[in-house]
């Protein structure tokens, strides 16, 4: 199982350097080619479209791979279901994203962009062949399809920038990246002969999984929200050029929270095993991995207070040099983020989502309410500190609330002892 699971990391780890390393030179490109006001219309496009990606997750994801780990007899009625639920979630969500610009002004270029963006609802029902190998720890085939995609929409980006194209096909290339990530997904599992698995929706599967996964995706969306609202808001309480300039800080601040993710994505299914298996080893494992994302969160955080300006005027140009605050902020929240992906795994396995979605309800209205107080008087600064003061406290204080997430509550802050970071570094070394 050791070496399956650091096989499965080696490939998202190679996958993610590929795809985040090639993501941020042609990000950067396309940042300096738009300038501020147009890459900030992209940005707000972008963050304006995530706001209705409840309805296309649906909250699934890792219930998804803990479903098929746990009951293989039933993955072909899994992913049937499951595909289905996510196909209707998606054209569902575009209907809602027409509907909403009777509510929101805004111009027409930005409400054609949003429109372009949303078109990948619908291919991102075929992420189900994705959650398919996460549950068999074999995450090389879905690399092989993103990463094909990638490179193909990576060049098409690079013609548009050589042929002085406007910003609204880099949207459209945005959203054919993931028709053909979809493809390819498609092909290779037919390649390898899983479509053997029949599929087929099962309708008491399907209000099983929704019964489980919507306190998670309910949260997921509040998630998004607190982390997508600061540049709507910037965005119509200042202007496109600011979203523009506070997207580089983001973007710069996404670029590293990979890491944490594949560790915890690949970890799933152990996690998964290991609760059955072995009660306290589970609960010493989890608190390592907290340990883990809170010192590789410290350590970045350190970095980027030191060199982010450098980073910035380096790799974006004097122009975006007004992130520089945003950024020391909103880097700081990789150590939150990380240890509520890794707290993930404790709720999911217990069926506790609906504790999640109760600390989410109460971080969106502060945050919400922070950036309607601190963004007129501060700029982006203020949205930067809105969100690290929410996710903060959502991660570390909030929980305390509820009875049920005390005890984990107490071992994420017991986690920043250097001993448990030792042991888990041990752990990956020496455990059998």
């Amino acid at each position: 199982m050791k070496n399956k699971l650091l096989k499965n990391i080696s490939w998202l780890f190679f996958d993610k350097i590929i795809r985040v390393l090639g993501g941020l030179f042609i990000g950067i490109w396309v940042a300096r080619y738009l300038g501020p006001n147009d890459f900030g219309i992209l940005n707000y496009s972008i963050a304006y479209v995530a706001m209705f990606m409840l309805f296309v997750k649906l909250g699934l994801d890792q219930i998804v791979v803990r479903e098929i780990v746990k009951d293989k007899e039933s993955r072909g009625e899994i992913l049937g279901t499951v595909f289905l639920l996510k196909l209707f979630g998606g054209v569902f969500a575009i209907c809602c994203v027409v509907i909403s610009f009777f509510f929101i002004e805004t111009d027409l270029l930005t409400r054609s962009i949003v429109l372009i963006l949303s078109i990948q609802f619908v291919f991102q029902s075929l992420d189900i062949i994705d959650y398919y190998y996460q549950a068999q720890v074999l995450s090389k085939y879905v690399v092989i399809a993103r990463n094909t995609a990638f490179i193909l929409s990576s060049g098409l980006k690079i013609f548009l920038i050589i042929n002085n194209f406007p910003v609204i096909f880099f949207a459209a290339i945005i959203s054919f990246d993931f028709l053909l990530a979809a493809l390819f997904l498609v092909i290779i599992y037919k390649r390898k002969k899983q479509d053997t698995v029949e599929w087929s929706y099962n309708k008491r599967i399907a209000k099983r999984l929704l019964l489980d996964s919507w306190p998670l995706a309910i949260s997921i969306f509040l998630i998004t929200v607190y982390t997508k609202i600061d540049q709507v808001m910037i965005g119509n309480l200042l202007d496109k050029e600011q979203v523009g300039i506070y997207s580089v800080a983001v973007k710069l601040t996404e670029s590293w929270m990979f890491i944490p993710i594949i560790i915890i994505n690949t970890l799933m299914p152990y996690f998964v095993s290991l609760r059955e298996k072995d009660n306290r080893k589970y609960y010493e494992r989890l608190t390592q991995l907290y340990s883990l994302m809170f010192w590789m969160g410290l350590i970045v955080g350190i970095a980027v207070l030191f060199f982010g300006e450098f980073l910035i005027k380096l790799l974006f140009g004097e122009i975006y040099i007004g992130s520089y605050n945003a950024l020391v902020f909103n880097i700081w929240n990789g150590i939150f983020i990380s240890q509520a992906i890794a707290r993930g795994i404790w709720l999911i396995n217990e069926n506790l989502q609906k504790y999640r979605l109760y600390n989410n309800v109460i971080a969106v209205v502060m945050n919400i309410s922070l950036n309607l107080l601190l963004i007129p008087k501060l700029g982006i600064t203020g949205a930067a500190i809105t969100t690290l003061f929410t996710q903060g406290l959502g991660t570390w204080l909030i929980p305390f609330l509820w009875k049920p997430m005390r005890e984990s509550n107490k071992a994420m802050i017991r986690s920043i002892n250097p001993y448990y970071l030792f042991r888990a570094i041990r752990t990956i070394r020496y455990d059998r």
